[in-house]
């Protein structure tokens, strides 16, 4: 039966193992469960943040999109500093 899971090898320096270990450790997880769960997260936030840019270039590349000077842009701040 062929695993469904992939391997790699990480190299990381000994204090950042060791913190890696202290919490895996204060979890009662593996230090694999711990790595995996990071990964996890990371690529979640990546296609978050992708589709967001995806997003918010759709809007700027609409014909609806308002653009504005730093002519504007500067005088619309000089308005809050006063």
């Amino acid at each position: 039966m062929a695993s469904e899971t992939g391997r790699m090898s990480v190299s990381l320096p000994p204090d950042k193992q060791e913190k890696l270990d202290f919490i895996a450790q204060s979890q009662d997880r593996s230090r694999n469960w711990l790595v995996n769960q990071a990964i996890d997260q990371y690529l979640d936030l990546y296609e978050w943040q992708t589709k967001k840019i995806q997003q918010r270039l759709d809007i700027a590349s609409g014909k609806n999109a308002k653009f504005h000077s730093s002519d504007d842009v500067d005088a619309a701040i000089e308005k809050f500093k006063a």
